[in-house]
Formats: C-alpha cells, sequence, structure tokens
C-alpha cells in the first residue's frame, strides 16, 4: 500500500512542461546517439520547456535555468556546425577524440564554471544543492560544447553530469526529471560506444580513399 502511494504522490507532481519537456529530450538523445542533426531542433523543444519548469517559484533551480539558456545558444552552434559539408558533402565536423588544445580548454571552462556557480549558489542560498547543481551543470555544460563539435568524450561529460543529476532532481521532488537523468546515463553509454564504432569506420573509410588516391597517382 506504502509503495502505491508513493507512486501516486510522484505522478501528482507531474506537470505538462515536465512531460514535454522529457519526450523531446529523449527523442534529441536518441537523435545525438544516432549522429542525427535533428539532436538540435529536438533538442532546443525541450530546452525551452526545462526553463520554464526551472524558474518556477518551487524548483529555484537558476543555474539550470541558465545552462539551459547556454545549451539553447550552443544548439544553435552546433546545429550550424553540424550542417556545413565539404566539396563531398560529406561533414566538416566529422565524429572525432578531442585534441589536446580541446581538453585543456574543455577542463578550463569545466573548472571556471564549477567555482563561479557554486560560490553564486552558495553566497546567494539560492537551492539547498549548491555543490551537486554547480558540479553537473558545469560538466553538463562541458559536454554540450564537446558535442557540438562532434567529440566522443561528450558521451562521457554527459554521463558524470547526468548520474549526478539523479539525487539533485529527487531532492527536488522532479521525479520525472530524476527517471530521465536514469536513462540518460544509459544513453551516454551507449552513445560513447556507438561514437567509437563510427570513428573507427570513419577510419577505414578515409585510409580505403588514401590508398586509392596514392594507386591513382
Amino acid at each position: 500500500m506504502h509503495i502505491e502511494t508513493f507512486f501516486i504522490h510522484i505522478w501528482q507532481q507531474l506537470s505538462w512542461q515536465e512531460w514535454i519537456a522529457v519526450i523531446f529530450a529523449i527523442i534529441s538523445v536518441l537523435c545525438a546517439r544516432a549522429n542525427s542533426i535533428w539532436v538540435y531542433p529536438t533538442g532546443i523543444v525541450g530546452i525551452l520547456f526545462s526553463i520554464s519548469l526551472f524558474v518556477e517559484e518551487r524548483n529555484k533551480l537558476y543555474p539550470d535555468a541558465a545552462l539551459n539558456l547556454y545549451y539553447l545558444v550552443m544548439s544553435i552552434y552546433g546545429w550550424y556546425m553540424w550542417s556545413r559539408k565539404d566539396a563531398d558533402q560529406k561533414p566538416q565536423e566529422p565524429i572525432s577524440w578531442a585534441s589536446r588544445k580541446e581538453y585543456v580548454f574543455a577542463i578550463a571552462l569545466f573548472v571556471v564554471l564549477w567555482a563561479g556557480l557554486y560560490f553564486w549558489l552558495k553566497h546567494y542560498r539560492i537551492n539547498n544543492v549548491p555543490g551537486l547543481d554547480s558540479f553537473s551543470s558545469a560538466m553538463a555544460a562541458t559536454g554540450m560544447w564537446l558535442l557540438a563539435r562532434r567529440k566522443i568524450e561528450n558521451w562521457l561529460a554527459l554521463l558524470v553530469a547526468d548520474a549526478v543529476d539523479i539525487p539533485m532532481f529527487y531532492i527536488k521532488k522532479l521525479y520525472l526529471f530524476c527517471g530521465l537523468n536514469i536513462f540518460y546515463v544509459i544513453i551516454a553509454w551507449l552513445g560513447f560506444l556507438a561514437w567509437k564504432k563510427i570513428y573507427h569506420k570513419q577510419m577505414i573509410v578515409a585510409t580505403s580513399d588514401f590508398l586509392q588516391h596514392a594507386e591513382q597517382i
């Protein structure tokens, strides 16, 4: 009986904004795993509804709202980057591992965001989960930048961010988002494995093209 009451309580806490945000977020992450550009238009819909939910008085997840504004900007940037084609109509931003320079930038971005967000949340007592919120927000922002540049490491950054978000959303009684992040963790790992396979196929094709070109010369 207690279990039934628990699930009824969870169901009553859900809002239509949360349902729409979650549905489009799921579609978006599945598109990302499939290396489809539809990750961005579907993701933008989920982002807009997430922002409306996070700024509500009962949640006060302002860093997450601000993070989603960053997601919005990065989604537009990523959409542009993924849309670019070379002379052979192949993506100018193929899947690849991050370079040393990109690692340095990603680490710097994470550290600056984490420190800044933690100070803001702690100093102004914006919510009761400053450690979890600042860490996951900074890690997710870093992962979003890596995703826009089609770097395989984006999945590892997002996996860590999503895992940290699970207890945070549970504390905030955003149960659908809590379940969504459990799903995200699974998809992030599957996406990491899928993108590694795509990368290896790209290398095989590139090597084959190089050898054919060398033989013609």
